[in-house]
């Protein structure tokens, strides 16, 4: 397996700069996402590392060695595209074949390579049959099997569940943390599904117009994160974000409402000139049946049962909060609630940066 670093790429298509002084290295054996929005540059920059797009200026390198200016064929890595892109005259057997017989491997070497590929996968009873036969799983799994067989040093996929229905994403998605697990792979995957991001990654990479935004595990980007537009990109439903003014201890929302914060929180806030908004995910917004201290009252908007919790809109003055309750606290819109902020869980965003004053893992 291998470790793959990107150092200060630039990547333009005429005039259009998708890819900016990016920086980054991927560990042996790590799994990474790369997740963003489309046109962020996140396929842009896996087809890079695969040598299927040239950079413009900077440097790749695999396990320490320079390959920016070696072709496809000569950086060892496979690479899974979205779509299955199988001989349909073949049956599986001679698709997951191909890459060996390209370099000439003996047939019993062949064979034996095929077969220990086909078991890994759970596609064994396939192996004579078409990919027309198969379901739109079972032909990933083939399309991954191509690309396994013959050891490559990295796994490069970009959104390979893209095309598949939502119950075999999630049996893929198994499928592909199972695979990883057991071949301790170098993998770079890419998507725009916060799911597959979260249940896949070791280490999460975001990408925005071109700009590497935030490295991390889950829980880091979930939690910490450095900027706007993580904290509104990352999570469903998304973050909270309100426009506050605080005067000593209180943060005040816009239209009226407002609650006290922990002078230690507030302390520990970088300074900033350019104005605050506020922003709390929708656990850290706490609701109560009954007057509470340190709640404020407010009305409920709306209501998204979703079976094992609810998502509960809440008007406080001009602003509007999502919280998430056990299902069925909140009986209908329009009734009266009280709403708490869980602190420790509040973030500050500058209005000119947009960075995170608590700063981010």
């Amino acid at each position: 397996m291998a470790q793959i670093e990107m150092i200060n790429v630039q990547k333009f298509f005429g005039q259009n700069q998708v890819l900016k002084d990016l920086h980054l290295t991927i560990e042996d054996g790590e799994f990474v996402v790369m997740l963003g929005q489309s046109g962020g540059g996140k396929t842009t920059a896996l087809r890079a590392i695969a040598g299927l797009e040239t950079v413009t200026s900077g440097k790749i390198l695999i396990d320490g060695v320079e390959v920016q200016d070696r072709k496809a064929a000569d950086r060892d890595i496979a690479f899974v595209f979205q779509s299955f892109s199988l001989y349909p005259h073949m049956t599986v057997r001679e698709n997951i074949a191909f890459p060996l017989r390209a370099v000439r491997m003996d047939g019993a070497e062949r064979d034996a390579a095929v077969n220990e590929t086909a078991e890994t996968l759970q596609i064994s009873q396939h192996l004579d049959s078409k990919p027309s036969a198969l379901s739109g799983g079972d032909m990933q799994r083939v399309a991954i099997g191509r690309a396994l067989v013959r050891r490559p040093q990295a796994l490069l996929m970009d959104e390979p569940l893209g095309v598949l229905d939502s119950k075999l994403r999630e049996q893929m998605r198994a499928e592909i943390k199972r695979l990883h697990i057991a071949r301790g792979s170098t993998s770079v995957y890419v998507t725009h599904d916060q799911i597959e991001a979260m249940s896949l990654a070791d280490r999460i990479v975001i990408l925005h117009d071109g700009v590497l935004q935030q490295v991390g595990s889950p829980d880091d980007v979930y939690l910490n994160p450095t900027n706007l537009f993580v904290a509104k990109f990352v999570g469903s439903p998304i973050m909270n974000i309100a426009d506050i003014s605080i005067e000593g201890t209180h943060a005040t929302l816009a239209g009226g409402g407002g609650f006290a914060l922990d002078e230690n929180l507030l302390s520990g806030l970088r300074k900033t000139t350019e104005g605050v908004k506020l922003g709390i995910r929708p656990e850290a917004v706490l609701i109560a049946d009954q007057q509470t201290q340190g709640y404020v009252e407010a009305v409920s908007t709306n209501i998204e049962p979703l079976g094992s919790h609810d998502i509960v809109d809440v008007r406080l003055g001009d602003t509007v909060l999502r919280a998430r309750t056990e299902s069925g606290f909140v009986g209908g819109e329009g009734q009266s609630v009280w709403v708490g902020l869980d602190a420790s869980q509040a973030h500050f965003f500058d209005n000119k940066t947009e960075l995170n004053l608590r700063g981010a893992v």
